[in-house]
């Protein structure tokens, strides 16, 4: 897994080595600028997997494929978290823009100076997913966490290793395995704010997020159902016939 570099507002500005020559990406709020003469020093978030977040004063070279440049170059364009890809070719730059979904948090180490603006595109990456769904929401996490994770004010059910959390609108299945944690969040419209409050503490206590999945869940609707149906009335509708 290779290093992820972030540009945002506060970290603004990433000079690419093109041995005797020089390219600069400069965050300009809602999109990213190419310069051929740079003004400031380098100022940008190095995410380095499983180590951490780092804001960076370094130039990078990119890596070269045959005759091609490359370097991917992450943004937090306002609301939205893009993935520029770059290429540089006989002196000419161009690029290919996406929208970046929550593939961008896996791997990442919830330590260093820069952990901050990751957190921020983290919010941008899950209120994306809010948008684009509707009525359900859910998400699959696996964390690695230093102590217990604590959820008070929701309801408690035990099933062996499987521990499940109940409010108003919102249910959290939690099963832990050493240190790292699986976790899956179902949520209705009324509940989002706090499905998305709960993500980011989720996320927050975490030493390492090995994966984020937007839109599943990891534990089976059987965990559920054992949960809140009874088992007489569970079987009773295996039985029947409709």
């Amino acid at each position: 897994m290779l290093p992820k570099l972030l540009l945002t507002r506060r970290h603004p500005l990433l000079t690419l080595r093109l041995g005797n020559d020089a390219l600069c990406i400069v965050h300009r709020g809602k999109y990213l600028d190419f310069l051929t003469s740079c003004e400031g020093g380098n100022n940008y978030v190095i995410i380095l997997p499983h180590q951490g977040a780092y804001v960076s004063d370094k130039p990078i070279e990119p890596i070269t494929w045959g005759g091609t440049l490359s370097m991917d170059v992450y943004a937090l364009l306002g609301d939205e978290l893009a993935l520029y890809e770059l290429s540089i070719r006989d002196g000419r730059a161009s690029y290919v823009r996406y929208r970046v979904n929550e593939e961008f948090l896996r791997g990442i180490s919830l330590s260093g100076n820069g952990i901050s603006d990751v957190l921020s595109a983290a919010e941008s990456v899950l209120r994306n997913y809010i948008r684009s769904s509707f009525m359900i929401y859910t998400a699959y996490l696996k964390l690695v966490v230093s102590g217990n994770i604590r959820l008070p004010g929701y309801r408690e059910y035990v099933r062996g290793r499987v521990r499940v959390y109940v409010r108003d609108g919102i249910v959290i299945i939690r099963e832990t395995s050493g240190d790292e944690v699986r976790i899956s969040l179902i949520s209705t419209i009324e509940a989002v704010e706090q499905f998305v409050g709960m993500m980011m503490s989720l996320l927050r206590m975490s030493r390492i997020i090995n994966d984020v999945r937007l839109g599943r869940i990891g534990h089976s609707v059987k965990t559920i159902l054992d949960i809140f149906i009874p088992s007489n009335l569970a079987l009773g509708v295996k039985n029947s016939h409709i």
